[in-house]
């Protein structure tokens, strides 16, 4: 009975195993259905579990610091937290800290050092995306000194990577340097300096209708330029998905809301 016994552990433990390559093989193969909700949400379920079987892997780390970044975007806005803060943990995570919390405890010095010695684009990009978005619930005084930072994290991201993502480095700056300029003198900013990241998002990518939407949004209205708001956004509802099946059908959806709403923008 003993033998028999550790038989069936031996077993299950071998069906309860995974091959971390065919579980992302899976994973793969869902990716560019992944703006449907159920997708991704099985889509990180095996990225998970590949990691659980390669605890530490920075692509797996990557991978799903961006899939949770993207699930908070499909989710109402009264669930998506869970989703900034499981995209800034795992970026850290690839960064070589355990989690956003880590993070959030450097000093000022330690922080600028941590910064300037990553390597990895991708990571740093879904730590300043997922922190960035997490500043809206965290209490004021708290995000107002976190700004400074994330724009480090965005100015080493651009550094290593600016193409990365469709260009998404050079863009996510633009749209925090045209916020920190509501702020006056404070941060030294003037929107006029935003408009150069937007331009140059699209350069580099000229496929990728996020960098278009937040052109419009965050410098356009800001400027109170209505003819570049509408070309922007007529241009988004216009133009092919391209390779960016997610993220565009995403842009469009905004850009069809921004539209409905121009006249709130433009009194």
């Amino acid at each position: 009975m003993r033998v028999v016994a550790i038989v069936l552990a031996v077993l299950f433990a071998v069906l309860a195993w995974a091959d971390p390559g065919e579980l992302v093989r899976q994973a793969e193969s869902l990716y560019a259905e992944r703006y449907q909700l159920p997708v991704l949400e099985h889509t990180i379920e095996l990225y998970e579990r590949a990691l659980a079987e390669a605890p530490g892997d920075r692509e797996l780390l990557i991978r799903l610091a961006q899939l949770w970044y993207e699930w908070a975007v499909l989710k109402p806005e009264e669930e998506e937290e869970p989703g900034w803060r499981k995209a800034a943990d795992y970026a850290s995570q690839a960064l070589g800290l355990s989690s956003l919390d880590d993070v959030l405890k450097l000093s000022n010095e330690e922080f600028r050092a941590f910064v300037v010695s990553a390597t990895d684009a991708r990571a740093l990009l879904w730590l300043g995306h997922g922190w960035g978005q997490l500043l809206g619930k965290m209490n004021p005084f708290s995000a107002f000194f976190a700004l400074p930072k994330i724009r480090i994290i965005y100015e080493r991201a651009m550094e290593l990577d600016p193409a990365y993502m469709g260009g998404s480095a050079p863009q996510a700056y633009g749209a925090l340097l045209a916020n920190l300029s509501d702020y006056g003198i404070l941060f030294g900013v003037k929107l006029s300096e935003a408009k150069r990241y937007f331009e140059w998002a699209i350069e580099l990518d000229p496929t990728y209708l996020e960098n278009y939407v937040a052109y419009a949004k965050e410098y356009a209205v800001r400027a109170k330029d209505r003819a570049l708001f509408e070309q922007l956004l007529n241009h988004v509802l216009e133009a092919p998905m391209a390779n960016w099946p997610f993220w565009n059908r995403h842009a469009k959806e905004k850009a069809q809301e921004y539209l409905a709403k121009i006249d709130k923008y433009f009194r």
